[in-house]
């Protein structure tokens, strides 16, 4: 910025003039005061919130109450299938691993459980029926978006299983005070978590 009349004699100025006209002062070596607007460095506005920031991970106790309901519902449809698939004088039910048949039960009732988690997770927006009245959803880790069917395929694979014991043992080992709250391994192989939509 140019000074427009001499400091000295108060006579006015040609534009980027290095001396007076009038006195011949030395306007080079003058420093101009700086201004209000020049000393301000520029203020940048406050980054928004991410997502990954505001988002509230699902704690143990609500996961465990949505596993129960959704074992309850598991439970129904097995009970169901059982009835349209068997005669009465069946004298065993196979989908009860605990009937002295457990090497063919168990693969039944695998099979329901992991097709019900599955099936409900992958087409109903990440949620059971479970997840639904507990308001909790399995999303994508990284983006927090609806994750892919094989993505919930795998976090589900030892879901309905004795398997799923160890699952929560080895994860809990492993996301030990994990700001994500995952519990079991298969989330950490799947790449998935738990939110609350509350």
């Amino acid at each position: 910025m140019s000074l427009k009349f001499c400091p000295k004699c108060g006579g006015k100025l040609d534009p980027d003039a290095a001396f007076c006209p009038s006195c011949g002062t030395d306007l080079k070596t003058r420093k101009e005061p700086k201004t209000t607007i020049d000393s301000e460095a520029p203020k940048t506005a406050p980054k928004p919130r991410t997502e990954s920031e505001t988002v509230q991970y699902a704690d143990f106790v609500i996961r465990l109450i949505a596993i129960i309901i959704d074992s309850i519902v598991i439970g129904i449809i097995g009970s169901l299938l059982s009835l349209v698939f068997f005669a009465f004088w069946v004298p065993f039910n196979i989908f009860d691993p605990f009937s002295g048949w457990w090497v063919i039960g168990f693969p039944f009732d695998w099979a329901i459980g992991f097709m019900y988690h599955w099936i409900l997770e992958a087409y109903n927006s990440g949620q059971t029926i479970g997840k639904m009245a507990l308001k909790i959803r399995t999303v994508d880790e990284n983006t927090l978006k609806i994750a892919t069917s094989g993505n919930y395929a795998i976090n589900n694979i030892f879901k309905s299983s004795p398997f799923l014991i160890l699952d929560l043992i080895f994860g809990v080992l492993k996301n030990s005070g994990d700001p994500k709250n995952k519990l079991r391994i298969m989330q950490n192989v799947s790449e998935t978590v738990v939110i609350s939509l509350r």
